[in-house]
């Protein structure tokens, strides 16, 4: 009886895992000059402070496309990348979303912001909208 039960908790297990794995989900470059046009609507401020410094802000208004935001994330290079981390993120008065982070020069050449939304309509599914940081890059005046 035992032998049975532990079976069965294990198909159950083994099934529930399948299912998660098998989610699916789709990525969405986007630069800034494609943020419009994908109807995403987000602030983001990266400002080249020094030889050595970018400071990134972005505030992710939780409405359209982007009202069942998920997480935000940072990512350095493409494919399998060399770093990805969450971000911590704060809540604004209207109910928007604050990020902010730190990266070098050369890094914020190969660095992503990640929006990780659910999609309704296909159960376990999402969109990463995956940001390209070195369009939005500019030196502080």
């Amino acid at each position: 009886m035992v032998k049975k039960f532990v079976w069965v908790a294990f198909t159950l297990v083994f099934c529930a895992r399948l299912q998660h794995a098998l989610a699916m989900g789709e990525l969405m470059l986007v630069t800034k000059e494609t943020q419009a046009k994908l109807g995403l609507k987000y602030t983001l401020v990266a400002d080249r402070v020094d030889d050595e410094a970018v400071l990134v802000q972005m505030e992710i208004p939780r409405k359209g496309k982007l009202k069942t935001l998920r997480s935000v994330r940072m990512r350095i290079g493409s494919g399998r990348p060399k770093v990805a981390a969450t971000l911590q993120t704060t809540t604004g008065e209207n109910g928007s979303w604050a990020v902010s982070f730190q990266v070098s020069p050369d890094l914020a050449e190969k660095c992503y912001v990640d929006l990780i939304v659910p999609t309704p309509q296909e159960g376990k599914g999402y969109v990463v909208y995956a940001i390209e940081l070195k369009g939005y890059v500019k030196a502080r005046k």
